[in-house]
């Protein structure tokens, strides 16, 4: 039974939270909504405040809560991005580990049960909450569907970010980018070979017409560039696209990827930069 000592607690809990959260610094909508989720979104980016580029960055594969989670490096990039205004995130999800005892993965390897992950989660991102673009979930966010529902709705809920539990579409207009078309994915498959990390990104890059395709999901690094022929006043123009896999901020020793003898792979993160000119460049960090 619920009493009335829960109610201040909670209260107290959101006035905390959002005390020092900041305010948005970009404007967005957001369209083809499905329930609580929202599959396309675009943002608007003055180039009179941003005068010189602004960089996107993939965040994927934290797996908050998982004992071999390195947050201190989480933090760190955290704090990277926030230290410059011109960098902003997708979250590509697996955002919080949230192993159950029906998942495949044993709770006894995480730090707290998948909703006090959730919220200390949360806490860690409040800062950044303003610079985030958009949000898939991943199937670390889906454990708990059978149990609980699916906890990226809870975790883009209380950051106040648009989020989509399958693909997501996002559109950024800056300068002559009119506009820079997304395309984000949690990824798919079990694929350990290189080759087969690189044909599960490039099928997802093969669907719609974005500039720039966004995995992650195997905790391992592919870039790919490829082109499309596009007829234009008699003509055939050659329109580079590109897609990145981002890897993982948990550790690979001491959990099932070891265990299971897959690939060690540390940090590194896919990152766009857009010029204010129409130019754009496809980097790691």
């Amino acid at each position: 039974m619920y009493t009335q000592a829960l109610v201040p607690t909670t209260s107290e809990y959101l006035t905390r939270l959002y005390k020092d959260a900041p305010a948005d610094v970009i404007k967005w909508e957001g369209s083809m909504r499905y329930g609580d989720e929202c599959k396309y979104v675009t943002a608007h980016f003055d180039p009179k405040v941003y005068n010189n580029n602004i960089e996107i960055l993939a965040l994927t594969d934290v797996q908050y809560g998982h004992l071999s989670c390195n947050v201190p490096r989480f933090i760190e990039f955290r704090d990277w991005v926030l230290s410059a205004p011109n960098r902003f995130v997708f979250l590509l999800g697996d955002l919080v580990d949230a192993a159950t005892s029906i998942s495949i993965a044993s709770p006894y390897e995480n730090t707290e049960e998948p909703m006090g992950q959730v919220f200390r989660f949360i806490e860690l991102m409040i800062p950044m909450r303003h610079r985030i673009l958009g949000y898939v979930g991943g199937n670390h966010e889906r454990r708990s569907v059978k149990t609980f529902g699916d906890l990226g709705h809870l975790i883009a809920t209380f950051l106040k970010v648009p989020y989509s539990s399958g693909k997501q579409f996002v559109d950024i207009h800056y300068g002559e980018h009119k506009p820079f078309k997304n395309s984000l994915w949690h990824g798919g498959t079990g694929s350990r070979t290189k080759g087969a990390k690189a044909q599960m990104l490039h099928r997802f890059m093969s669907q719609g017409e974005a500039q720039c395709y966004w995995v992650g999901h195997l905790h391992d690094v592919v870039v790919l560039y490829d082109w499309r022929e596009r007829r234009r006043e008699g003509r055939i123009h050659l329109e580079k696209f590109a897609g990145v896999m981002s890897s993982s901020f948990l550790e690979h020793y001491g959990t099932y990827a070891e265990v299971s003898g897959m690939a060690p792979s540390d940090t590194m993160m896919g990152r766009v930069i857009l010029e204010k000119d129409g130019k754009w460049e496809l980097t790691l960090r």
